[in-house]
């Protein structure tokens, strides 16, 4: 609780630039967690920068603009712009956002890494939470699991789709298992970012779930006091 409320003080002058008055309660919701995913993302993306100015690949790259492009238009369009959160916004963020899990989820793939798929986790609670279309978070949802699918077929029979960027049999990608006792060491920059981006789904997954325990909670505790008021007048009136 400490811990939230410390970081929604930090950002209350981005909340108050956004927010409006005539803002309805939905808005103000999808705003403060939208800003709050964009500020998370442009913080952890720090330390990302010199793992993708290390490694030089065009995935990391175009992942890594896609990324922190999401991130800096949502607070444009939020904060500079004052425009409302529709859904049409965000959607194409959330599209954004899984591309470069796609992006990174095929590159852990070839690179024996770890998974970025379940990023997806994160997603579709954001979706849930902004209160989005149930369709929308369907299609989500299929997206995921044809890319699972796609994966495990390659997996499997191997027919070549991680030849595209290269595999780490052929010579130019040795250096992924190039040591004494495997598993190598990846390098303190590419673990400590790959520690950030775990934190960061972690902690918004953990808010998102909050948020909608307590509201549920709130919804329960209303209904109950409904019923405990109409007994009591109930009785009353006996």
């Amino acid at each position: 609780m400490a811990a939230l409320a410390f970081v929604d003080k930090c950002l209350s002058p981005c909340f108050k630039r956004a927010i409006s008055d005539s803002d309805t309660p939905l808005q103000v919701k999808r705003k403060k967690l939208l800003l709050f995913l964009s500020i998370s993302i442009h913080v952890f993306g720090i330390p990302s920068f010199f793992y993708v100015y290390a490694s030089s690949k065009a995935v990391n790259i175009v992942g890594y603009i896609l990324f922190q492009g999401a991130a800096a238009a949502t607070l444009v369009w939020l904060c500079v712009l004052r425009r409302q959160a529709a859904d049409t916004f965000i959607v194409l963020v959330m599209l954004c956002l899984a591309s470069v899990t796609l992006m990174m989820d095929f590159d852990a793939h070839i690179v024996f890494d770890t998974p970025a798929w379940p990023y997806f986790v994160l997603i579709t609670d954001l979706l849930l939470v902004l209160e989005h279309r149930a369709s929308v978070t369907a299609s989500f949802v299929v997206i995921c699991i044809v890319w699972l699918l796609v994966m495990m077929f390659e997996d499997a029979f191997r027919f070549g789709l991680y030849d595209i960027e290269g595999t780490p049999d052929r010579e130019d990608r040795i250096e992924v298992c190039d040591c004494e006792m495997p598993p190598c060491s990846k390098g303190f920059i590419h673990s400590y970012t790959r520690f950030l981006s775990q934190v960061l789904v972690f902690l918004l997954d953990f808010v998102c779930t909050r948020g909608f325990a307590a509201a549920v909670l709130s919804e329960k505790n209303r209904i109950l006091t409904s019923i405990e008021t109409a007994n009591r007048i109930a009785v009353s009136r006996s």
